[in-house]
């Protein structure tokens, strides 16, 4: 079965809210052309990370499913007939906006990398694995209005590695079920860390000073692609300051004593992003 056959129904990609586990994506701010194009660049990272990650499928089939991926995007690039209705879709898009394909391509390597998966022994090898995980999402939602720039760019790959970093942190658990964990061999080593103290729920003294130098990092990163928002004008700039203000949220709640990343990670309720949506609301008055 063609495993984009039934990905409308199942992301309501016209219709869905929902984004990269924390964050809105194409929220009601925006106008529906927009949404409904970033909700349909969001159905393919969505449904590649399915493929890589959810249920039993050997690695064999994983990859065979992400070369098909693959494939229809290079149909897309070429402007050949498609048949699979998703990508229909995503090639009318392609058509209209004019986006950078190769944005796609590298969530493509962070499939791959997904399927084969090795814990990184290094921070640097982690923020690279970033840099197509994460990364493209931004390019492309600023590809759409014509907004990417070398500077917000810039801005823009800061705060989606921060925010896949705060993902890595508040799902420390969920991925270790799924045979993963995003915290490097070098730093586990450097604070003393005991993977069994993941299974355990064991939310250790030294798991707590890692958990502060994770979150002090983050902030760092975070720093750097702050103000974004504010450059980009209408409402995408207002969507994307909600973005910085819940990411600030969520390193501020993760950093606190009483924080414990295996039983209760932070999150963004509904009220929260009521109070975000206030406050940018009333800055931008």
């Amino acid at each position: 079965m063609k495993p984009t056959q039934s990905i409308i129904s199942r992301y309501k990609i016209t219709q869905s809210k929902n984004h990269y586990e924390n964050f809105t994506v194409g929220t009601l701010v925006l106008g529906k052309d927009l949404r409904e194009a970033i909700i349909t660049l969001y159905a393919f990272a969505r449904l590649g990370d399915d493929i890589a990650d959810e249920g039993n499928k050997s690695k064999q089939q994983r990859t065979k499913e992400i070369r098909y991926l693959n494939n229809h995007l290079k149909k897309i690039e070429f402007n050949q007939k498609i048949k699979d209705g998703y990508f229909k879709i995503l090639q009318k898009l392609y058509i209209k906006y004019k986006f950078k394909i190769n944005n796609l391509y590298r969530f493509i390597n962070a499939f791959n990398q997904d399927i084969n998966y090795k814990q990184h022994a290094r921070f640097s090898g982690l923020i690279r694995y970033c840099d197509d995980a994460a990364n493209p999402a931004g390019e492309l939602i600023l590809s759409l209005v014509k907004q990417d720039n070398k500077e917000n760019i810039l801005k823009s790959n800061a705060i989606c590695t921060a925010l896949a970093l705060i993902n890595f942190a508040q799902g420390v658990v969920e991925d270790y079920e799924k045979g993963r964990i995003y915290f490097p061999k070098e730093e586990m080593k450097k604070f003393n860390l005991n993977i069994e103290d993941i299974q355990q729920r064991n939310f250790t003294s030294q798991w707590v000073k890692y958990k502060k130098y994770w979150v002090k990092r983050n902030y760092q990163i975070l720093q750097r692609g702050l103000g974004l928002g504010e450059a980009i004008k209408g409402k995408l700039g207002i969507e994307i300051q909600m973005i910085e203000h819940a990411a600030l949220l969520l390193l501020k709640r993760m950093e606190r004593n009483n924080c414990n990343l295996f039983i209760s990670p932070p999150k963004i309720n509904a009220l929260d992003w009521i109070f975000i949506f206030l406050k940018v609301a009333l800055r931008s008055l």
